[in-house]
């Protein structure tokens, strides 16, 4: 059985040379008591939410099964991510780790397993190429986006929708995450704050100015705090669940 709620949000995302004003309507939906939010139908994004029950806890073989009755996919995919920076095209190994995938075909559904790092879904205008990134601190400071779009530069992935992650508001860091950005030649500075002792990095400001350097085209799509949204996400920082995920999925 499904229910159906509506979210009505306007964003205006300013950065640079892309100026963006879009609306999103956003449609909160249950299924078997898991329930999921509805971002796009081309492609096809959606993204597991906190309830009742939780889709993330249940084992890969029960994900895949129940994304096939429910959204009539041929297939499902997800795997075990590192924070790294590999990504697989169409197959993969099961036994490897990835933070990525590029794929094109039609109908086959592909899950980012996140609770406060960046799920990011970019795909062409002809809907015929697909790309999903985990992108946490650690994998942007390893050049995920940077490996990623500069490998893939001609699928012309001019689309990016980043899921719901944690804002700067919440996303307190401390020096040794500095440094590690420092040592791969990137400066941090103009993306962290700094008030009464306690820095904060803007991941959602940085992310944008990965991606605007190698793609300025890129029409971006901003999503919700996963640390301030309790009732619809899971965040590590807030909850320390380890089993617990947002699952960003897409498909062509």
């Amino acid at each position: 059985m499904k229910r159906n709620f509506h979210l009505n949000v306007n964003y205006q995302v300013t950065y640079k040379i892309v100026w963006i004003t879009y609306k999103v309507d956003m449609e909160i939906f249950q299924i078997e008591n898991f329930r999921f939010l509805r971002i796009s139908r081309m492609p096809n994004i959606i993204v597991s939410l906190r309830g009742v029950k939780c889709f993330s806890i249940l084992d890969f073989e029960e994900r895949k099964r129940f994304m096939r009755k429910n959204f009539g996919v041929k297939g499902y995919r997800d795997f075990n991510q590192v924070h790294g920076t590999a990504i697989f095209q169409e197959t993969h190994d099961p036994t490897l780790n990835y933070d990525g995938f590029l794929v094109s075909e039609n109908n086959f559904a592909y899950g980012l397993k996140t609770a406060d790092c960046i799920p990011l879904i970019s795909w062409n205008d002809d809907l015929t190429n697909l790309m999903g990134l985990h992108c946490g601190w650690k994998g942007l400071s390893k050049g995920i986006i940077e490996e990623s779009f500069g490998k893939f530069s001609g699928f012309d992935l001019c689309n990016t929708y980043m899921g719901p992650h944690i804002s700067k508001k919440f996303f307190e860091v401390k020096e040794d995450l500095i440094e590690k950005f420092s040592k791969q030649g990137e400066n941090l500075q103009s993306f962290l704050s700094s008030v009464d002792g306690v820095i904060r990095l803007d991941i959602t400001r940085l992310c944008l100015d990965k991606i605007s350097k190698i793609n300025a085209k890129n029409m971006v799509q901003q999503s919700l705090c996963s640390y301030a949204n309790s009732e619809l996400f899971y965040s590590w920082r807030r909850d320390q669940e380890k089993d617990r995920r947002n699952i960003t999925i897409t498909w062509l």
